[in-house]
């Protein structure tokens, strides 16, 4: 199993359009019929929680192999729809780091 992780840092002010564009995102991943992914945000204010330096938003997404994660890909390649989504949210961030995982069994 391979896990996508994608974390996103907002430009200063921005959080919020960041959370939108990715939901949007997401719903244009299920419109193309691949996986939507999970999207997190952190805990604040809760006692103990201290929320300061991590991401804005998390996007995860969990694939049988490489080669499905590649097919998915493809599919938002070459959608002109997601592209100009992912332009979007390209100017809304200060950082953004993709990760893959491989599930250790």
């Amino acid at each position: 199993m391979i896990l996508v992780h994608q974390r996103y840092f907002a430009q200063p002010g921005l959080r919020d359009r960041v959370l939108d564009t990715r939901i949007e995102a997401s719903r244009r991943l299920g419109e193309l019929g691949v996986p939507r992914g999970r999207i997190w945000v952190p805990v604040g204010g809760e006692p103990g929680i201290d929320p300061a330096g991590l991401p804005d938003v998390i996007w995860e997404c969990t694939y049988p192999d490489l080669a499905e994660r590649e097919r998915a890909r493809a599919f938002q390649e070459g959608d002109q729809a997601f592209a100009a989504i992912r332009a979007r949210q390209g100017t809304q961030l200060a950082r953004w780091v993709r990760e893959h995982y491989r599930l250790v069994e």
